[in-house]
């Protein structure tokens, strides 16, 4: 049960003096700030638009920037203790470095010089109009649950008549805070109905999301149990569900924003266009290279000492 759902890791809160003193220039506003190192707005767009299509792929099914944020910052942390340690100075990790530092330039230009006469702007553009289906973003939602599952053994023992008994409980709790006062605006009601089901969802909601109260994050169709995805992309924005049974257990659903479904733009799925061609065009990709290799060998002073090569 607990490793069905999707646990997305909510971005921490900037520090106040941080957001009173932003910069005008939107990219770079701090979105994390870590042992005084500030992660930019702009630094985060650069390192999510960097990532494989794939990979993105599924962090826009399960949290998106905010959840490849989080697993930045723990990178950044290993990194910080390793260079605080001095490690970084060390000849194998400094050849190590390098070699990355050098396939990085060499993938790089091949993929965008050496390639370029081979899949052209043109050929790239004709593909993402033959094929509008492979470019189409799915609706999607913001979704917290709170489950409460029968069990066999274990601490949380207890029946299913039990689980169910519990959630009702808990569900006329939630109903019994939804009451607000005459003229409350409706920005205000979704700020504290979300709150209290996050509480209600970190105090007895019984799998990984609780504590996060309850987040699972932007999903799609497709990616969770057919009837607890029936039940959230059939409710409006804001509103608790009724009790939704499922075959992991009993849930309460809130839906907390929606994104429609629509399609890539051309300059959105650019990269991942060329991406796949290059995997299509490399027998020419690969003859290119070996083109422009035996050129500048050619026209180069190399000398090769083979005698010093250790056995």
């Amino acid at each position: 049960m607990k490793n069905f759902f999707a646990v997305v890791v909510a971005l921490a809160a900037l520090p106040l003096f941080a957001q009173a003193t932003a910069p005008a220039d939107p990219g770079q506003r701090p979105v994390a700030v870590i042992n005084g190192e500030t992660i930019t707005a702009a630094r985060l767009d650069q390192l999510y638009s960097r990532l494989g299509t794939q990979m993105r792929g599924q962090y826009e099914n399960s949290g998106g920037k905010a959840a490849f944020l989080e697993n930045y910052l723990r990178k950044r942390l290993v990194v910080q203790e390793a260079i605080k340690h001095s490690f970084d100075q060390k000849p194998d990790v400094k050849a190590d470095m390098q070699a990355s530092a050098e396939a990085t330039l060499f993938d790089r230009y091949v993929r965008d010089v050496i390639s370029a006469p081979i899949m052209t702007e043109a050929e790239l553009r004709k593909f993402y109009d033959e094929n509008p289906n492979n470019f189409v973003i799915p609706e999607k939602v913001k979704v917290r649950h709170i489950i409460i599952a029968p069990m066999e053994a274990g601490p949380n023992r207890k029946t299913k008549a039990e689980a169910q008994e519990r959630i009702q409980a808990i569900a006329a709790e939630l109903h019994q805070e939804d009451v607000y006062p005459a003229g409350t605006s409706n920005e205000t009601i979704m700020r504290v109905r979300l709150q209290h089901f996050a509480d209600a969802a970190k105090k007895y909601s019984e799998d990984g999301s609780a504590e996060k109260g309850g987040d699972l994050g932007w999903v799609s169709q497709g990616v969770l149990d057919p009837k607890f995805e029936d039940a959230a992309f059939n409710l409006k924005a804001g509103i608790i569900s009724g009790i939704i049974e499922t075959k992991f257990g009993f849930h309460l659903i809130l839906v907390e924003d929606r994104k429609p479904a629509g399609t890539q733009t051309y300059e959105q799925a650019k990269e991942q266009i060329r991406e796949y061609l290059m995997t299509q065009h490399a027998t020419e990709v690969v003859e290119a290279v070996s083109r422009l290799t035996n050129e500048l060998r050619g026209s180069s002073k190399i000398a090769v000492f083979p005698e010093n090569i250790n056995k």
